[in-house]
């Protein structure tokens, strides 16, 4: 992911960066509430990355039961 493309809050950045390493593709399209998407391609699903979320810590807890979830395709 470029450095301009991070998200602002730490633990959802942490979040992304998890789901790359494990071959999902995150990809920033800001659009309203949303940040990005993380993008399973086998699949064909994808996360929406909320920009401001209420609680970073649950946003990145849903990153990361996606990335679980969708990880056994890297």
């Amino acid at each position: 992911m470029p450095s301009g493309d991070r998200h602002q809050k730490k633990d959802v950045e942490a979040a992304l960066k998890r789901a790359e390493e494990a071959g999902l593709k995150v990809t920033r399209k800001q659009n309203g509430h949303t940040w990005g998407l993380v993008v399973c391609c086998p699949c064909n699903e994808f996360h929406r990355v909320n920009c401001t979320p209420r609680s970073t810590g649950d946003e990145a807890k849903k990153i990361d039961n996606f990335t679980r979830n969708h990880g056994h395709h890297a």
